[in-house]
């Protein structure tokens, strides 16, 4: 209250000065300068939540709240690590629904750890791919990247699979093959760390929860197995 009778004694010695002015002058500045500061804040960290919950929901809940076996899961990380290094970006999802046809697997987390490759590093991620596959082919690095970037954009531009698909083949045999090389090796590789690495996890956790049951760990599995229709 004594800070308002203040405020209000400076105004009427100035004249020059309306009470509105010097309510809201200099404080307005501070506070424009505050809500500035407070927009940008939230549109960085909002992204960086975005991207936590994304990470969140395709990743780590698909397996923690999996009531599946840990073979079903296993499966389903290794299948989308396998697919996300192999197929181009685009057809991921494509290719784990045919691949559901014949093979069980738990979809939700194959399709999250598919995004290994996704649009935002596709780039980057397939010149390493050409990188690799020369090395290992004992061929030279003939393509920059920004020569690469540059190929890749009618790639990038199109909106379907199916056509990115046919201006990806076009990129010639010298880019595919060493791109194809490296893709396989790094498609076996992380599909068998990622099997191996989920079924200890996904075992552990059944364990642990059969503990809390009281049950054996191979009666909490077979009943795993009867909810979910025998899925293995």
């Amino acid at each position: 209250m004594n800070g308002a009778l203040l405020q209000d004694n400076a105004a009427r010695k100035d004249p020059r000065m309306p009470l509105r002015d010097f309510q809201t002058g200099c404080g307005n500045d501070e506070m424009n300068s505050q809500s500035g500061e407070a927009t940008k804040g939230p549109t960085r960290s909002g992204l960086w939540v975005r991207l936590c919950r994304a990470f969140r929901s395709n990743i780590i809940e698909p397996l923690v709240l999996s009531r599946n076996t840990p073979e079903y899961d296993a499966r389903g990380v290794a299948l989308g690590l396998v697919i996300g290094f192999v197929v181009p970006v685009g057809g991921q999802l494509l290719s784990l629904g045919l691949l559901r046809i014949v093979i069980r697997f738990n979809y939700l987390a194959a399709a999250g750890f598919s995004l290994v490759s996704n649009p935002l590093n596709m780039i980057p991620l397939y010149y390493g791919y050409y990188c690799m596959g020369s090395v290992i082919l004992g061929k030279p690095v003939a393509i920059c990247f920004d020569r690469f970037e540059k190929l890749m954009h009618p790639v990038m531009d199109k909106t379907y699979f199916w056509e990115a698909f046919y201006a990806f083949a076009e990129l010639g045999r010298e880019i595919l093959v060493r791109w194809l090389v490296a893709a396989v090796i790094l498609a076996v590789v992380f599909g068998i760390a990622g099997y191996i690495a989920t079924l200890w996890v996904q075992r552990k956790r059944c364990r642990q929860a059969a503990e809390k049951l009281g049950m054996e760990y191979r009666t909490f599995v077979e009943q795993l197995e009867k909810e979910t229709g025998g899925k293995r």
